[in-house]
């Protein structure tokens, strides 16, 4: 089909769009070329003597630190929520002197 059959604004784009594909092989990723200039064997390599310290220290973490499967009861942490959500805290139970008994010098 001819062009001017197709009217001046659709052969524009038309040719625009032939023009476009036509350059976009001219085309190079000039920061790729510049980027894979490296006197390294690949972009990660580098630094391995901090890699190496990294792979031999030891895990900080204690071993209750990786249990994540915590007991709770669903009531207590419900409960948990809405003293945080009220700022609200249980009063503290005290101990009484009755119940703390304490012996002093030796048994005979």
């Amino acid at each position: 089909m001819p062009l001017r059959l197709l009217g001046p604004r659709a052969a524009a784009v038309g040719l625009l769009l032939l023009a476009g594909v036509s350059l976009a092989g001219c085309t190079s990723d000039q920061s790729h070329e510049y980027l894979a200039h490296s006197d390294r064997v690949t972009s990660g390599a580098g630094d391995a003597a901090a890699s190496n310290r990294a792979i031999h220290t030891i895990d900080p973490w204690s071993r209750p630190a990786h249990q994540t499967q915590i007991d709770m009861d669903g009531k207590r942490a419900g409960l948990a929520v809405k003293r945080y959500e009220t700022n609200t805290s249980p009063k503290p139970k005290g101990l009484n002197t009755d119940t703390v008994s304490v012996e002093v010098g030796p048994k005979n």
